[in-house]
């Protein structure tokens, strides 16, 4: 047989083109049944440069920095870090230590190791592979939505080591990705025979999947592992099917609500890279997100404001001013543009500010409707759900460096069903690799929280989960 490419696998297959009316009525969890936990990982470009991090004060007595003060309302449902090195920076070795560095070491905790890429995947596909592993199946086993289209080498997300995973720019997309049924396109009321249909995927996939194992014979290690992979990618579909053909029918989620379009103004054939579309743009994706977890399509997604050393605009409405030309060829009204100006100037400082407190609405609006979303059991989708929200790079006051790989502003939101005290700031001036590590012990924690408690580890050091979390 050929092997396709597992994108056109999917296409072909088109697994999930009837699940709707099972995830409405069977996927979704009766009342009294156990919440699953959930994650949302977001990443900023650049960093704030000017500043050391999100907030100051005592654990308990701080005050929100400016820069991030739109998230002073969600102060007591969060964690605020200053201090950390970014995680995967100071155990092994970088081509280049800045963008690549930090874009690659974000989320994965790892270094390139002269490979221009991350050695392992990012904290969100990692959660979403190993609850497949463990047998945690949902529709997709893990959504991930940006601003930009990722350039892969030197990115923040990683399916595993040198595979860069590509975020999803166009909500109507997305929207059609995770429930065809209802996506812009469809018009009247569709009927299809979802139980014969999905019988007959399950068994394709499932020999398909059967097939591709038995290429692996004859390959070398660096060729089957990479035939590994996507032998796994095949066979978590095949599980996705699988699971929808037995799920039970249950009470509804409330908040799992058919819809004909993404919540935007926008039209489906905008251009959705057009920095005045992406207050639109982030509207659409704050409520994919809910959409998501409410009619429990996935347990983890990422969203991503830009790609590592974006040249990231936000809409001209907020009045950032041009930067002129820098070192690195850029200028105008954008971030990274910014970040090279080498002043201290208050309009350089200004156009920073300008650009987190944009991030910080946008983080701070996903919050509200994760607040005001019910799950199964009429509880927000906020009291199983953690939110975690770091950039790529750091900084400090009365500094001109535009790569810092310190001092990365973080913030993670809620409480883990109560496991968490949130409300505190944890603030930290010990040396790069012990602060690191603290950013290690986080993403475990997250990981754990996802009801993978077994796992001790993530990225290239450190063990175990965060306990300050917990009070």
């Amino acid at each position: 047989m050929i092997l396709q490419s597992r994108r056109q696998l999917i296409q072909q297959a088109g697994a999930w083109s009837l699940l709707w009316p099972l995830v409405q009525h069977g996927l979704a969890r009766a009342a009294g049944a156990t919440v699953p936990k959930r994650v949302v990982i977001i990443f900023s470009p650049n960093g704030p440069i000017m500043e050391r991090g999100p907030a100051a004060g005592t654990e308990t007595a701080f005050a929100v920095n400016e820069f991030w003060s739109p998230l002073a309302r969600h102060q007591a449902d969060a964690f605020f870090f200053t201090g950390c090195h970014q995680a995967g920076v100071p155990f092994g070795k970088h081509n280049e230590y800045g963008h690549q560095s930090a874009g690659t070491g974000a989320l994965t905790a790892r270094t390139t190791e002269g490979t221009n890429n991350s050695t392992g995947p990012s904290l969100d596909q990692f959660i979403g592979q190993e609850l497949q592993k463990k047998g945690i199946v949902t529709p997709k086993r893990s959504l991930l939505m940006g601003l930009h289209k990722n350039v892969g080498n030197w990115g923040p997300w990683y399916e595993t080591a040198g595979k860069p995973a590509l975020p999803m720019i166009d909500p109507y997309k997305i929207l059609a990705d995770i429930l065809p049924q209802v996506s812009a396109a469809a018009g009247g009321n569709k009927t299809p025979l979802v139980d014969r249909v999905l019988l007959r995927k399950n068994f394709v996939l499932d020999a398909v999947y059967k097939d591709c194992v038995e290429l692996a014979g004859g390959l070398g290690a660096d060729a089957k592992a990479l035939l590994d992979f996507h032998c796994g990618n095949i066979e978590a579909l095949q599980k996705s099917v699988a699971k929808s053909l037995v799920s039970p029918v249950s009470v509804a989620n409330p908040g799992c609500v058919e819809t004909t379009k993404p919540n935007t103004t926008l039209a489906a054939t905008a251009n959705f890279e057009q920095a005045d579309n992406r207050d639109e743009i982030m509207k659409a994706f704050t409520d994919l997100v809910a959409l998501s977890f409410s009619c429990d399509i996935t347990r983890v997604i990422g969203v991503s404001f830009g790609d590592t050393s974006a040249r990231f605009a936000i809409p001209a409405k907020y009045g950032v001013p041009s930067a002129a030309q820098v070192d690195s060829g850029d200028s105008g009204p954008q971030h990274h543009a910014w970040t090279h100006t080498y002043n201290m100037s208050p309009e350089k400082r200004g156009a920073i500010k300008s650009f987190y407190n944009w991030y910080a609405e946008k983080v701070a609006l996903l919050i509200d409707k994760l607040k005001s979303t019910m799950d199964a059991n009429a509880k927000p989708l906020m009291d199983s759900t953690l939110v975690l929200w770091t950039s790529e790079l750091g900084g400090e006051v009365n500094v001109l460096e535009p790569h810092p790989n310190f001092n990365i502003p973080v913030v993670l939101f809620g409480s883990s069903q109560g496991a968490f005290k949130p409300g505190r700031l944890y603030a930290t001036k010990d040396p790069q690799q012990k602060s690191a590590l603290v950013l290690h012990s986080l993403f475990v924690s997250l990981i754990q929280h996802a009801g993978l408690t077994e796992i001790d580890t993530f990225g290239n050091q450190g063990t175990g989960g965060l306990d300050w979390l917990r009070g």
